[in-house]
């Protein structure tokens, strides 16, 4: 079973028959990739599901070729829309910034009058919101992590709820960060923080009285073939969870194995200790200004090629091509660190497709 299945099986059953879970956390992660634009305001104006998929189905216009992640949320956004338990939930508060500088999307849930779901969306295939990702490894906070603190600033200092917040991949750090730095009224209402297969923190974040705060309400979920849930800093009380797929395919959160209504548990396989251990100790061998240079160099190559979607790699092959001749015009130290990285990911016999 998948979470496709889990809508299938306890779509019959409210939250008051069958209370909020792990599953439904994964559910409502899946749904933030959704694009609510001109669907769900920017206001406490609320949706059902149901009201916000039938204007979607009318509107959306799919992409020539989309992230594996939208297409999933898309059929989600279906299926739910048409079950008992989701299709009543309100949608409130959406919101998406995507400019040259960072990629963040939030989108609420209400469950019911008291309790609510936040939802931080991971990266879309926006580049600039790839190469923000890479900046977390020199530099606290970037821009969507900022813009996920005042989120929830914004949305529940004044409100009487209780809030879980939740994200997949960088939603899962967006939810963690915005949670360990909202206001005093805010964090007293946050009664769980799920990051799901979400990259990790700084050294100094880490050891924080801020991430101590919060750190009995985090639940950090991955995959057993993990990799993006193991970059930067982590604790190692993380829950594992058993998927289908190997590699980056396995941070798909369809592909996480559902038994009943919980997550399938499991043990985290050794292809993910190598690359855990690897590329901490990579980054490790270099301070702030050379981990700065190097993600600065990569994405000016990328942008120096036209490239200001992700997507526009698998459209438009030949661009891989022109980076590769240009590679001989990059700074010796970025070099040595690429090969270095590629030293790591190729001692864990990974398959790395992408989208």
């Amino acid at each position: 079973m998948n979470i496709i299945d889990y809508v299938e099986y306890f779509g019959d059953y409210s939250f008051k028959e069958r209370p909020f879970n792990e599953v439904d956390n994964i559910i409502f992660s899946c749904l933030a990739y959704v694009d609510f634009n001109g669907i769900v305001p920017e206001s406490r104006k609320i949706l059902t599901i149901v009201e916000a998929y039938g204007i979607f189905k009318d509107t959306y216009k799919p992409r020539k070729k989309e992230m594996l992640a939208v297409k999933n949320a898309n059929i989600l956004f279906e299926k739910v829309s048409k079950s008992k338990r989701f299709k009543d939930i309100g949608l409130l508060n959406y919101k998406y910034v995507g400019d040259d500088i960072s990629q963040f999307s939030a989108i609420t849930f209400m469950l019911d009058k008291k309790n609510y779901y936040v939802a931080f969306e991971g990266t879309d295939s926006l580049l600039s919101g790839w190469e923000e990702d890479c900046k977390m490894a020199y530099h606290f906070p970037v821009e969507a992590q900022v813009l996920a603190k005042n989120y929830l600033d914004k949305n529940f200092t004044m409100k009487k709820c209780n809030i879980i917040v939740g994200g997949h991949s960088k939603g899962g750090n967006l939810a963690l960060v915005s949670s360990m730095y909202a206001n005093y009224f805010v964090k007293k209402k946050i009664k769980s923080i799920y990051s799901n297969d979400g990259q990790g923190l700084r050294k100094a974040q880490i050891e924080s009285k801020f991430y101590q705060k919060i750190e009995s309400k985090y639940i950090h979920i991955i995959p057993n073939y993990s990799i993006v849930g193991l970059l930067l800093r982590h604790k190692d009380n993380y829950v594992v969870v058993k998927s289908s797929k190997k590699g980056f395919l396995a941070h798909d959160l369809l592909t996480w194995q559902v038994s009943y209504d919980h997550l399938e548990k499991d043990l985290l396989s050794r292809s993910s200790k190598v690359f855990d251990e690897g590329f901490t100790k990579w980054l490790d061998n270099y301070d702030d200004e050379k981990r700065k240079l190097f993600v600065t160099e990569v994405f000016k190559i990328m942008k120096e090629n036209g490239i200001k979607d992700l997507m526009e790699i698998n459209l438009k092959k030949e661009l891989i091509l022109n980076i590769i001749k240009q590679s001989k015009e990059i700074n010796p130290l970025v070099k040595e660190m690429t090969i270095e990285l590629f030293k790591v990911i190729g001692k864990t016999n990974f398959e790395y497709p992408l989208f």
